[in-house]
């Protein structure tokens, strides 16, 4: 088992190197090795190396949950974006800051976007509470949790301002009383093998999916195009949520809870073929 939680064995002396220098050294890397995404400067560049390893926090086990079935009968299109779908049926970009909660913010997202297409509300922001998931589902804390959907099953999830975000463990009984009569649930819940066909023909049947990778020290300065590995150490495993994927340029597009100032607004893409090595998208 990977606990991504656990430090690694390294550090990062912002002094040692210029961060400037350091996405310099990446831009050019990514031009020798035929890459097709840009480094720049984030909203997190500049952070030591120990709220970096804050920002990931995904702990891996087998899931308790059966694999849904394939879906039959289902042809994908080439393409599809949840977030342009005649409408938007992804909800606004979040912010876990220092706290190692990116489990809960997938599963989180991935309840949002179900409840907008289930209701059939595209453009909504509902926003609901992540801190109840992480207070009270006793599926991880800031050091690190589980995309286990139990809890959203029953009790769900209520609305942000119940429970409005600390970026702590915090207590359940913080929650305002009664929040489990107003709460949106799913019916059910399963995994999707990881294959590129059943995960496009999930994400076409389902919805967006809570789905997991490796992070390495190269993505905290990803600023746009399609990212694949390039350079750096592993910081652990981190939690998203798949929100689409084109199958022309051969990529995911994916909702990361990092803010508005990483990335493209806060969401990503990435190769099909970070599947398959290191960064092991979607686990």
């Amino acid at each position: 088992m990977i606990l991504a939680g656990s430090a690694p064995a390294f550090s990062r002396d912002p002094a040692a190197t210029n961060v400037k220098e350091e996405i310099a050294r990446i831009q050019a890397l990514i031009k020798q090795n035929g890459g097709k995404w840009v480094a720049g400067e984030t909203s997190l560049s500049n952070l030591p190396m120990e709220e970096w390893l804050m920002r990931v926090g995904l702990n891996f086990k087998p899931l308790n949950a059966p694999a849904l079935p394939e879906p039959v009968g289902v042809t994908p299109p080439a393409s599809l974006d949840w977030r342009n779908s005649s409408g938007s049926y992804v909800t606004g970009i979040r912010n876990q800051a220092k706290c190692g909660s990116c489990w809960a913010f997938s599963l989180t997202a991935g309840l949002e976007s179900y409840v907008l297409i289930t209701s059939n509300t595209p453009g909504v922001d509902l926003d609901l509470s992540e801190q109840v998931m992480l207070s009270c589902s006793g599926a991880g804390s800031c050091s690190g949790g589980y995309l286990d959907a139990d809890y959203l099953q029953k009790p769900g999830l209520p609305l942000e301002t119940v429970y409005p975000y600390t970026a702590t463990n915090g207590d359940c009984s913080s929650a305002s009383a009664g929040w489990q009569d107003s709460a949106y649930k799913i019916d059910s819940w399963g995994s999707v093998p990881k294959k590129l066909a059943s995960i496009k023909a999930a994400v076409v049947t389902y919805g967006p999916l809570p789905t997991a990778f490796m992070v390495y020290e190269d993505f905290m300065h990803y600023s746009s195009g399609t990212y694949s590995y390039t350079t750096g150490k592993r910081l652990g495993g981190h939690a998203v949520l798949l929100v689409g994927y084109d199958d022309a340029e051969q990529y995911f597009i994916v909702k990361n809870s990092w803010g508005t100032g990483w990335g493209e607004n806060g969401f990503f893409k990435i190769a099909y073929s970070e599947m398959n090595n290191v960064v092991s998208f979607g686990l």
